[in-house]
């Protein structure tokens, strides 16, 4: 998690506008079903804008976040009052700090992904282990890797074509080249936007780390969590081979 992930000014702007038409709902509702079920604190590892804490803070849960990106704390910022300002922190998933522990900790949407090395897999998993209460759960999700398509590279593909504000046009185009030796994809996202009667552009390029369970398996194993499930999809289906997701659910004994 470097420089590269604190993300730069067009994917805070127009992250809610994009995933709000793109992405399924199915990891909303079970991580805010696993917050409701909690009782007591909860952490989000990679708050971004704001997407399940600030409906989690309105349905009254006990819940704080950490992101290591500045533009997306202060798009979360203008969805909550200023007393709730202390719930969320500009941190390093890494290297957080808090000075008190969770029943829960989660890190939803492919956060873990951004963690390219196992070094680094394992200082966060090892963080989050000590930030949580005895008892207490870890929930994180990656994608299943898809054996065609990330044998295909993918170049200026148009995954959202419509408006970021009434008759202000938006479109976004990905490109994605796998990295087989690093085991990463290499995104990038270009962003094409009307602004003041000008068409304007940016592009942003991060790599994304892809894992597979017996990987996922041996990296818990190397810590002091205990594994307690590998779902296949936000349902709690178990894994099987059209499951496109791994939700690993561990806890602290």
């Amino acid at each position: 998690m470097e420089d590269i992930y604190k993300y730069n000014n067009s994917i805070s702007r127009f992250y809610d506008v994009i995933y709000e038409k793109i992405l399924d709902k199915s990891g909303l509702t079970f991580y805010l079903e696993e917050i409701s079920k909690a009782d007591g604190p909860v952490l989000e590892i990679g708050a971004g804008t704001g997407r399940i804490l600030v409906p989690a803070l309105k349905n009254i849960a006990d819940v704080y976040g950490i992101d290591q990106s500045e533009f997306m704390i202060s798009e979360l910022k203008k969805k909550i009052s200023e007393k709730e300002y202390n719930r969320v922190s500009l941190q390093d998933a890494r290297e957080f700090s808090w000075n008190k522990k969770f029943k829960l900790i989660i890190a939803p949407f492919r956060m873990f992904q951004h963690l390219l090395n196992t070094e680094d897999q394992i200082k966060a998993l090892n963080r989050i282990y000590e930030h949580l209460e005895a008892g207490g759960k870890f929930i994180f999700d990656v994608f299943v890797p898809d054996l065609v398509k990330i044998n295909i590279d993918r170049n200026d593909i148009n995954d959202f074509d419509g408006e970021y504000e009434p008759g202000k046009k938006l479109q976004r185009f990905v490109s994605i080249k796998n990295n087989y030796i690093e085991q990463t994809l290499d995104v990038k996202f270009k962003f094409v936007w009307d602004e003041n009667g000008e068409q304007r552009n940016n592009e942003d390029k991060f790599p994304f780390r892809y894992f597979f369970r017996y990987e996922l398996e041996n990296l818990i194993g190397r810590t002091k969590f205990k594994l307690e499930n590998i779902f296949g999809d936000f349902q709690r289906n178990q894994l099987n081979n059209e499951s496109k997701d791994f939700i690993i659910v561990c806890f602290k004994q």
